[in-house]
């Protein structure tokens, strides 16, 4: 019996093929807002209301900018559009965004940690309907949500969202990040995920913040220089293509020539881990700014000591990955390439250990 790939699936895959092909957006992420309920240690994004005019370009984008930003990019032929922030549900304006950008036919994610849905939100997601809730979920008890997102009560009121999502018939998918201070409750996080049968997805990614957040992510990121930490990489970078001297970087990115990300004070980016480029979208033509994004998407190279490096065909790096872990893209971190040289032996080592 042949499997076969849901007619859907099919369509949206030619989509993004074309897209690519024609350098046309399909895909846009739009960062609402820096502020949360929670306070989580790792954030890359994360500011209390009062820093807010202090960092990147110092105030949250209105309702009506973000709704312009949506007539847009539905213009320029977007389809599918992810809400996030921070926590996107605490932007002063976001019952009028949501409803806005729903009426403009987006396929919409809502991208939030669910500790903060009211019955007031509850009901407008029933009447606007996402096409997914994604929702961080750090712990499975409220001690480690204190040691994580220092705040209390925190898993349990995440919980209260996830099952009021869930009665609903929202399609809810659960996403964590592993530190320091949860990597122990991994075990308790995937019963809860499997006993509520949701979807989840998790990694280690965790990187300092080049956005002027508060993050502790230096001290209290989960190694990725221990054993275990090593296999995982190697492992990872197993099905991965190889680099090549003639790349350009940023065809490794996901959304190369077919997506966008505007930040919560209004510049547009490939990335949101980068605190660049800043290609303000403020009273200005997002045709023009996503032309401006390209070109500054091709214009990226690596690291002069990248081109020279023995390991470079080897070396599965990240433009983000790099520039988070090395203070900004075109800087390099002498000691991260010399801990990752070390792992790329790896494999090499342990297959001369078997030969022995």
């Amino acid at each position: 019996m042949m499997n076969r790939t849901p007619f859907g699936l099919v369509k949206m895959a030619q989509m993004h093929h074309r897209a690519y092909e024609d350098a046309t957006p399909i895909q846009a992420t739009f960062e609402l807002t820096p502020r949360c309920g929670f306070n989580c240690r790792m954030c890359y994004v994360h500011l209390p209301p009062e820093r807010i005019p202090y960092v990147g370009d110092g105030r949250e984008l209105t309702g009506e900018e973000w709704l312009e930003l949506g007539r847009q990019a539905a213009d320029m032929g977007v389809l599918e559009l992810c809400i996030t922030g921070g926590d996107p549900i605490c932007h002063p304006d976001f019952p009028a965004i949501w409803t806005g950008l729903a009426q403009m036919g987006f396929r919409l994610t809502l991208q939030t940690n669910a500790s903060g849905l009211t019955e007031d939100l509850l009901g407008l997601l029933d009447e606007y309907p996402p096409e997914m809730v994604k929702i961080t979920l750090y712990g499975s008890n409220d001690q480690v949500y204190r040691e994580v997102c220092r705040v209390e009560r925190g898993f349990t009121r995440v919980d209260e969202g996830i099952q009021a999502l869930k009665e609903r018939g929202h399609a809810v998918q659960l996403v964590t990040t592993f530190i320091q201070q949860n990597r122990e409750d991994a075990q308790s996080i995937a019963a809860y995920a499997k006993a509520n049968e949701l979807p989840w997805y998790y990694s280690a990614a965790c990187y300092p913040s080049l956005r002027g957040a508060d993050s502790e992510a230096e001290s209290c990121a989960i190694s990725m220089w221990d054993e275990a930490g090593a296999e995982e990489i190697c492992k990872l970078w197993d099905g991965m293509k190889p680099n090549n001297d003639d790349d350009i970087p940023a065809q490794r990115c996901s959304g190369y020539r077919t997506a966008f990300n505007i930040s919560w004070d209004g510049n547009m980016r490939f990335c949101l881990f980068l605190n660049e480029p800043n290609l303000s979208v403020v009273g200005r033509n997002l045709k023009e700014c996503w032309q401006e994004l390209l070109a500054f998407w091709d214009g990226l190279r690596w690291p002069e000591a990248c081109y020279a490096c023995d390991y470079r065909s080897r070396c599965r790096r990240c433009l983000a990955h790099l520039a988070c872990l090395s203070g900004g893209l075109g800087r390099l971190n002498r000691d991260y390439c010399e801990k990752m040289k070390r792992i790329m032996d790896l494999p090499q080592k342990a297959g001369e250990g078997k030969e022995n």
